[in-house]
């Protein structure tokens, strides 16, 4: 992995962010179970899982954010995150 974001914004994830802020968790590292890298979860079990590995937390946080975008869409009908 290159670098360790500090945090998760809501300008760079509004998804992951929200997800965060009023959903559940995100889980980031190795998972034998699962076979996947990145995995976010509710208090009813693992809504998206990620591939097995990643070139950069980057590009896992981005996957996160694409999948979380679209449960959010599917399941909650929510079109866009947004912050305030």
């Amino acid at each position: 992995m290159d670098t360790v974001p500090k945090s998760i914004e809501p300008v760079t994830h509004p998804h992951l962010w929200r997800w965060l802020t009023e959903f559940g968790t995100i889980e980031i590292g190795p998972c034998h179970q699962t076979h996947s890298f990145i995995r976010v979860l509710d208090e009813g079990g693992m809504i998206w899982k990620g591939r097995r590995s990643y070139r950069s937390l980057d590009a896992a946080l981005a996957d996160a954010e694409a999948g979380v975008a679209k449960w959010m869409r599917d399941e909650l009908g929510i079109k866009a995150a947004t912050h305030t």
